[in-house]
This record gives C-alpha cells, sequence and structure tokens, in this order.
C-alpha cells in the first residue's frame, strides 16, 4: 500500500492496468520518456502472455506482471496507478483509493451516479494528496493542451457570450506499431447505457464537455436542447446539446462518421472584444508537451505535491449528469 509521496522532485512508481491502444500509443511510451518523473513497475491485461511480453520490453520483472487487475493491485510496490481500461473505472477505482495510491483514470470515470458516488467515498482521506481529499485524476488531456491554457488564462468568463464545438469523429485510428492489438470487451447496455447518445457523451463527448467547464469557469453544464440523428445500425450517428451560460451558451455538435478522413475538432469561444479558436486533430498522433504530456506532469504534481487536477471525481460526477440530461431533452427515460 502507498502511503503518498511528499517530494515533488520524486520518481513516481506506478502500475497500469490495461494495455489496449491507448496504453500501447500513449501512456506507456510517455511514461517511458518522463522517466525522470514515472517509473514503470506493474502492468496488467487480462490477455495471457501479453503484460509479460510488453514487461519484457520495458525491463519490468516477471513479480511486477499481471492479468487480473486485483492482484495488482493488492501486489503494490507502486504509488500510483494508471486505471486504462475500457467501461466504467468506479470499482477499480474506488477499490485503488481506498488502498491508498493515487488514481489516473481514463474516461469514462463511471456509468451511473451511484457509480460516482462509490468512488467518491472511497477517495476522501485516502492517503496524502490534494487538500479536498482528491486522490483521482480524470485523463481529460485536452484540458492540458497549450492552446487551452493560454485561452483559460486570457479569458474573463464574464465576457463569454457563446462557445461553440464540432466534432468529427470517425473510427479511431493508432501509429503504426509492433505491439499486438488486444480486443476490447464488447460494451454493456444496461439503463441509460442503452441509449448510444448517453455512451456517446460519457465515452467521447466528455473532452469537450470538460473543455467547455473550464473555458467558461463553470462545475457543470445544464441541457435544454438536444437532437440525434443519423445513427445505423449499432453506430451512433449525429449528436447535438446545447444549454446556458453564467452569460452565455454553448453548443456541441458532435459527429460520428464512420467514411470521414480524419478526426477533427474545432472550439470557438465568441467573447463580447474578440473570439478564441482551438483546432484538434487525431489525438493519437501528437508531439512534444502534447496534453497527454501535459497531463500526465498534472498527475505527477498531484501525487507529489497534492496539485487538484483540473478534473477529479465532482467534474466526472457532473458529465454523468449532463449525460443525463441530455437524455431527458431528447424525451428519453434514464
Amino acid at each position: 500500500m502507498s502511503g503518498g509521496i511528499a517530494n515533488s522532485d520524486a520518481v513516481v512508481r506506478v502500475g497500469v492496468v490495461g494495455l489496449g491502444h491507448v496504453a500501447r500509443h500513449v501512456h506507456l511510451p510517455l511514461l517511458t520518456a518522463l522517466d525522470q518523473h514515472f517509473r514503470i513497475t506493474a502492468l496488467c491485461d487480462s490477455a495471457p502472455g501479453y503484460a509479460a511480453d510488453l514487461a519484457r520490453g520495458l525491463g519490468i520483472p516477471d513479480s511486477g506482471v499481471f492479468t487480473d487487475a486485483q492482484s495488482t493491485l493488492e501486489h503494490g510496490e507502486f504509488d500510483a496507478v494508471l486505471l486504462l481500461t475500457s467501461g466504467s473505472h468506479a470499482s477499480l477505482a474506488a477499490e485503488a483509493l481506498k488502498r491508498g495510491y493515487a488514481v489516473f483514470c481514463e474516461k469514462p470515470l463511471a456509468h451511473t451516479i451511484e457509480e460516482a458516488a462509490l468512488v467518491a467515498g472511497a477517495g476522501v482521506g485516502a492517503g496524502a494528496g490534494a487538500a479536498t481529499g482528491e486522490r483521482l485524476m480524470l485523463g481529460y488531456m485536452k484540458q492540458y493542451d497549450s492552446n487551452v491554457t493560454e485561452a483559460v488564462d486570457s479569458l474573463d468568463p464574464a465576457t463569454v457570450r457563446h462557445i461553440d464545438v464540432n466534432v468529427l469523429h470517425p473510427p479511431e485510428s493508432f501509429p503504426a506499431t509492433d505491439w499486438t492489438p488486444v480486443a476490447a470487451p464488447p460494451p454493456t447496455h444496461r439503463g441509460p447505457r442503452a441509449h448510444w447518445e448517453y455512451r456517446a457523451v460519457l465515452d467521447s463527448a466528455c473532452h469537450d464537455v470538460a473543455l467547455i467547464r473550464l473555458l467558461a469557469g463553470v462545475a457543470e453544464l445544464d441541457v435544454d436542447f438536444a437532437a440525434s440523428w443519423g445513427a445505423r445500425g449499432d453506430e451512433p450517428g449525429s449528436l447535438e446539446f446545447s444549454g446556458p451560460l453564467p452569460h452565455g451558451r454553448y453548443s456541441v455538435r458532435w459527429h460520428f462518421l464512420p467514411d470521414h478522413l480524419d478526426y477533427e475538432e474545432t472550439v470557438r469561444v465568441h467573447t463580447e472584444t474578440d473570439t478564441h479558436y482551438l483546432a484538434f486533430g487525431n489525438p493519437y498522433f501528437f508531439g512534444a508537451k502534447s496534453g497527454f504530456e501535459r497531463e500526465l506532469l498534472a498527475f505527477h504534481a498531484l501525487v507529489t505535491a497534492g496539485t487538484a487536477p483540473l478534473s477529479g471525481v465532482a467534474e466526472g460526477t457532473a458529465d454523468i449528469r449532463t449525460a443525463l440530461n441530455v437524455l431527458r431533452a431528447l424525451g428519453r427515460t434514464a
């Protein structure tokens, strides 16, 4: 069990649970490159032999290789854990927090408000960390993009009239790799998760919701309009939702386009005096000082100095409420 680190210059030992595309193409290479801040001491994946193959390439001994998350958390010998599995992370996050680990959690935090409440209860007072007891950071990397930081620093939320987000989302593509892919488990369709719009918000548009919260300086987004169209079979379609801000409005248009050439996202923040324009391409092709790298450095600051993250349990819970509000605005029962 970890008791936390009080030295901001310390190398943080991390265990990585879930070795899918994002782990292989983003987090493992970055953690390795940031060796003055992190050292990977444990890998976990449910595919037999897969974690062991990666561990050999990273110089991790067999004692740090696991095929189930519970054994990983029981083994310990790390200060923090990265939960990079698919689906809800509530149960693993709660268990890790109870054991005193700091947690980096990919989206979504949870699928329901009840699940999120379990994480919140587990995180209060668990180990050293931020003054509020926050020990969990959500992987909303766009909040840490340098252009977003610059926009936030120059914006007065009281002058924001409108934030407009447009996302063109083809099937995900990743850089070429020699690592063997691992198939993701099929999605679970229960309760609100049965609606593709709910899944689209929690699995993808949550990044846009998080950006709006940050740019507008609000804790949560209300939704007073939503529409969806274009879904085909099991594939999602187009989703639009909008609502009020303290001094204006926001709108999100999210389109899943199976035949579109590449991912594209644009954000326009219209204030009383000017417009801030932000653009994002395929997030998995990134350079130095990317949002991914900056968020890992922010996680290091959380673990070692107690610096609160831009998005934690409270923000992940707020995003679930936003997804539920989208369903209500669509006229669908949650």
